[in-house]
This record gives structure tokens, sequence and C-alpha cells, in this order.
């Protein structure tokens, strides 16, 4: 290595340093437990699967879900990180939770803490600050959680385990720990036994706990010795081997460690339900994989270059997944005439080997580009990009395997799609740049959910805020498919009765009118065909632009002429469609579509009239007639910590000043009635040492 490379090294060195101590404590992370258990439900109606580990715990989750799913049975699922937004990380029976419902959980879990925040300031006079962010998301997915009333909750530790903020759970079924390797160590330990014990704090006594037999013989000791001392026992994956008789994975081609996530998953899942059957072919045949892992993603001009192709998007942020991931594309992708191109963002830890994370990636006749990710609110910070760069020069063969652009996503994917000329292109690292990616135009995922419809609350809560006035244009759009989905329900068609006994009405469960169901389907057809031929006339269009840009003067005949008359035509039958749907809607709603007959009461929604809400009580009001009689106690009232508003240092000194003042008192007592009185004007200011 020359000097020059040796100096660029060591000024990368020093800038990265010199960058995380400028945003020191950028990223709100508190473990522990005091602060989430004031916020979350204090009554939990599910029960709980806990899923820790270093790698696999979410692709154990969607296993999970997955076999539920299979099974007819209802459930929750909260991972982390939730990507591209927020909402994503919580899904109820296999769909996203309606965005709406997740920002109103989220906002009373602020508000309530807000309230206990002031009560504690009040009381001990210190700011306890507010909630970081994923225990403001792990409560809210609990109150999700209870809102939807699952019966079972699928929930992935964020970090460690004994002091996750998801440990929260009161009621556990079952608890899951996947692989444990080097991860995190600023904040679980240095070693991977002090990791393995941090994450064996999820256990619980007399809750079963399915341990992946992969991991270390050391990490096993540890996780057993502590199942021991709780009351409960471990149960390795080598158990549930005979499960694997019901997979051909010369069909789905699974790696071994995916093969371990399974049986993590099939072992939990027998634990709760002994005489459900599992068959891994039916569960991998419906897709339950985790978006971007191991994910085959396809990427649209601009963003892939000239032509549309596959690419592969892996979050391996860890040498544990490097190590998994080096393996798979060693034995799907890599070919001797063809090399793998690159494209890695990885956060920046002083304790993540990033140089040889890319030696064990990148071969001397690859292609390699190091990017970075914007940072976000609360998101890691992002290794530089020059530093990798500047290493993979060392080894490469030429420097034009090397991307020497902008450091950005948006830019370094056409160049790579471009460079493979047809190889295989692999985008990894941090899942914060996955997220990124899977955000740009022209990216097209395999492996994306619905979302769940607005409920009956979002349609009073958009009432009264129409009300008001104060409804966004998404809002608005969101308003009216809550109308949509209200009028289209079946329990819009149950029949209201008059109970003079509960003084208010109650909705009856009645069969739905077979002429109602026509109606429904019929305004679901029109509204689908009409959406259909939408995008149609917008996939016309775009191939209109393309054509007029070749053909300056088209001619009768011409492709654009033929062109402009199917759209034509597709726009006569949107209209078609439009009209049948608003008429067949008038005839299911008995009326038109109204302005003010879009505002309904909380009767006309829920059946039922609006309850006054109990006032709030402070948890740190204090009872007075127990104050009153503990004042009437003879003696000095023992102070607790609670009841201190000194810090220890201002205590011990003015305890010396106390001291130092009775050392005076007792030099001038001593000295009294002396005949040389500045004698005693001395003793009494003498210092006392």
């Amino acid at each position: 290595m020359s000097s020059s490379q040796e100096i660029k090294f060591a000024l990368n060195r020093i800038n990265r340093v010199l960058k995380g101590k400028r945003t020191e404590g950028y990223r709100d992370i508190r473990l522990g437990l005091d602060r989430i258990q004031r916020v979350v439900p204090k009554i939990q109606d599910w029960k709980g699967i806990h899923v820790a580990g270093t790698n696999g715990k979410g692709s154990i989750c969607t296993f999970l879900a997955g076999m539920f799913k299979g099974a007819g049975l209802g459930y929750g699922s909260f991972t982390s990180p939730a990507f591209p937004e927020k909402h994503n990380g919580v899904t109820i029976n296999g769909l996203y939770v309606n965005p709406r419902m997740y920002e109103m959980e989220m906002q009373h879990v602020q508000e309530k803490w807000d309230r206990i925040a002031t009560g504690w300031a009040k009381q001990h006079g210190d700011d306890p600050k507010g909630l970081s962010p994923f225990e403001a998301e792990t409560a809210t997915a609990f109150r999700v959680f209870n809102k939807m009333h699952v019966p079972y909750g699928i929930v992935e530790v964020g970090m460690g385990g004994a002091t996750d903020a998801t440990n929260v759970m009161k009621h556990k079924a079952v608890t899951v720990i996947s692989k444990i390797g080097l991860d995190h160590q600023e904040y679980l330990g240095n070693t991977i036994e002090n990791i393995a014990k941090v994450k064996a704090g999820i256990m619980k006594k007399g809750v079963p706990c399915i341990v992946d037999h992969t991991n270390l013989p050391s990490v096993i000791h540890v996780l057993r010795e502590h199942a021991r001392s709780i009351g409960t026992d471990i149960i390795l994956t080598w158990k549930g081997e005979p499960l694997l008789m019901s997979l051909d994975n010369s069909k789905w081609q699974l790696e071994s460690y995916q093969v371990q996530n399974l049986l993590c998953a099939a072992m939990a899942f027998r634990q709760l339900f002994p005489l459900q059957q599992i068959n891994f072919d039916k569960l991998l045949a419906t897709g339950p994989f985790l978006p971007g892992r191991l994910e085959t993603v396809r990427v649209d001009p601009p963003a892939s270059g000239v032509e549309a192709r596959d690419i592969l998007v892996d979050g391996a942020h860890n040498m544990l997944g490097i190590e998994t991931l080096a393996e798979h594309v060693n034995k799907r992708l890599r070919t001797p005439e063809q090399p793998v191109t690159w494209v890695m963002g990885m956060s920046a830890s002083k304790d993540k080997p990033l140089l040889a994370i890319i030696e064990k990636l990148v071969q001397p006749h690859d292609n390699f580009a190091m990017v970075e990710f914007p940072q976000g609110p609360n998101d890691p910070q992002p290794a530089p990009a020059n530093y990798g760069t500047e290493h993979a020069r060392t080894f490469l063969q030429t420097p034009e395997q090397v991307y020497d652009g902008e450091p950005d996503i948006s830019s370094a994917l056409p160049w790579a799609c471009d460079k493979a000329n047809g190889g295989p292109v692999v985008v990894t690292g941090s899942l914060y740049l996955i997220r990124q990616l899977l955000s740009l135009k022209g990216i097209r995922r395999t492996r994306e959910l619905g979302t769940r419809r607005p409920g009956r609350s979002q349609l009073y809560r958009y009432t009264k805020l129409a009300r008001e006035g104060k409804l966004t244009k998404a809002e608005q759009r969101e308003f009216k498919e809550a109308r949509r989905h209200f009028e289209l329900s079946p329990k819009r068609s149950r029949v209201f009765r008059d109970k003079r006994e509960r003084g208010y009405l109650r909705p009856l469960k009645r069969r739905v009118p077979k002429r109602t169901r026509s109606l429904q389907s019929e305004v679901a057809f029109h509204a689908n065909q009409r959406r259909s031929y939408e995008q149609t006339i917008k996939a016309l269009k775009k191939d209109l632009q393309e054509l007029d840009q070749k053909e300056k003067d088209p001619e009768p005949e011409s492709p654009v002429a033929n062109l402009v008359a199917r759209i034509d035509d597709l726009k006569i039958q949107v209209a078609q469609h439009k009209e049948k749907h608003s008429e067949t809607m008038t005839i299911l709603r008995g009326y038109k579509a109204i302005p003010h007959m879009k505002y309904k009461t909380h009767t006309q929604i829920f059946g039922y009239p609006k309850k006054p809400k109990a006032p709030t009580q402070s948890p740190f009001k204090v009872d007075e007639e127990a104050a009153k009689s503990k004042s009437k106690k003879k003696g000095k009232p023992v102070m607790t910590w609670k009841d201190r508003k000194e810090t220890f240092t201002e205590e011990v000194a003015a305890a010396e000043k106390e001291r130092a003042m009775a050392t005076r008192e007792a030099a001038r007592r001593a000295t009294k009635g002396s005949a040389d009185p500045l004698k005693d004007k001395m003793a009494g200011g003498r210092r006392v040492s």
C-alpha cells in the first residue's frame, strides 16, 4: 500500500470518529422498562409469542404469521424496523394496520405519557423526558392488538431482551431465541456470552423457550443456566427435525439458516397448538418471507438504467448475516463467467468490522459501489462511503470496477445495473438502506401486503373533523373510503330496534338480505372495472408519449392514432361504470350522496350513543387521609429517595457546612467566660480541619 493511501485511510478514520463525536447521542436508544410500563395497557387481552436473537428473528415472526394464517387463527404481528412507513411494522391477520388507526393510537400513547411526565415533574422536580421512538411504537402496537381483539401477538425484540421495551409483555405463551452473534456490543456487551445472557431475559417462569440448536455451546450453556434459575427449560430445535419430512427443499432451495428459522417457528407453533398439522410445503407456497431479506425486486427504468431487470435485496447488517449472504450468493448466483455487482450501505459503529465485511463479500473480479443512506430521525449514522470505496480499490483488479459517483442509492443503482451487463446485482447492508431502495420510483416489490380498510372508529373521527373543516386531501379520500366501506359492510345492514329498558338502540344480528348482497356485489364490480380501465388508460398514455417522440406527424392508421382511439373508448367505459356505480350506491343507501348526509352520528355508526369519558386521574395523586394519618405519627419521618430534592453532592456540602457550624459553636461555648475576648473571637472563627 502506498503512503498516500495510508494517509487517506487515516483521514477517513479521523473523520468518522470526529463525525461520531459531533453527533453523540443522535440515536434515542434508552433500554429499560420503567417508562414503557406506565403507558402500555394495564390489561393484555392477547397471549404473546416473544422472539429474540441476533439474526433470523424477523423471519421467524413471518413464518409464525404464515402458520397462523394457514390454520385460520387470528393474530397480530409487530416487527422492527418498519419500512417504508411506521405502521408497516404492525400487521393484523396478514394485513397492515390502517395508518390512521395507527396514528390515533400513537397519539393516545403520547398524550398518556405527557400526563405522566407532568405529574412526575411536579412531584420530583426533574424532567423524565419523552418516550423513545421504539417505546412509543411498542406501546402503540400493544394498544392496536387490544383494540383489534387478536388472540395472539407475535412480537419481535428490538434490541437485546431483558431491558428491551417489548419485554413489558405481561402474558407470554412461548418464547423463541434464534441465532445469537456479535451485534450492538456498545449496548449488550462485548462477548457473545454476555449478549446471550441479556437476550435470555425474555424467558419467564413456566413458559417454554425454543432455542436454535446451531448456537455456540457456550451460548446454549448460558441460556440453559438462566432458564433453570427462573424455573423453565429450553427446547432445542433438533428435536423438531421430524417436522422437516413435509419440506421438499429441492423445490424451495432454502439455506440452512432459513431451515433453522422455520424449525423455530414450527416448534413454537406446536407448543401452542399440539394438534394442528404443519405442512412446510403448503406454508412456503404462500410466500411467508420477510421483505428485504433475500428478496428479488424488479427494477424498471430509469432506476435500472436502460432495461428492466431483477436484483437481489438482503438486509445483512452484521458479520453473521454477511456470512450467510456470501454463502447464498456463491452457491446460487455466482458464475465463473460473470462477476457479481455489489451495492452496499452500512451503518457506522465502532464494533462493526466494515473492511472485513467487504472482503468477505467482494471478490477481485466483482464490481462494488459503496453508498450512504439518508439519516432520518433516530436513524443510525451511515458509514462513510469513501472509506469502503478506498479499501475496495486496494484488492479489486481495475479502478473501473469501483463506483466513484454520488454516494446515493438512486445514483449507484443505474451504474450497477449497467455495469453488471446481465450478471447478478446484490444490494445489501443496513435495513435503512433497504427502506430507501424500496421507496424509489421504478421499484416493484414481490412481497407487499395489503392495508386494512378504515373502521367505524375512523369514520366517526373523520365525521367530527369534517364538520370542523380540517380534512386534508388525503383525509378526504380516506373519509370517502370509510363511508363506502361502512355502506358496503354487512354490519350496516343490521336491523336496529329500540330497547326501551336500555334507553338506546342496539344492533341485532340478522342475516343480510339477498338484494342487499346483490347490490353490494354490483357496486364492487363497477368500482373494480372503472379502476382497471383507469390503470389501462394511464399505461396507454405512457406508451403514447414514447411514440409521440418518435412520430412527429402520425398517419391515420399509425400506432399513435390507434392508441388515441383506444384511450377514447376506454374513457367512455370509465364514465359508464362510474354512472352505474353512482346509481347502485344511491339504491343501496336509499338517498343520493348529499354533502350533509355523509355526517353520521355516533348512534348511526355504532348503534348506541356516545358514553361520557371518565376524568383521567394522575398516577401520582396522593391519598389525603393517608397523608394526614402519617403526619400525626410521632418521631422523625423517614425520607425515601423519591422525596429527596437535592443531589448527593449538594447533600454532602450541606452536611459539611452544618458540621463546621456545630464545631464553631462548640468551641465558642468551651471558651465562654474567658478573660481574653480576642481569644474567644479567634476560637469561634477558627477553620476546622
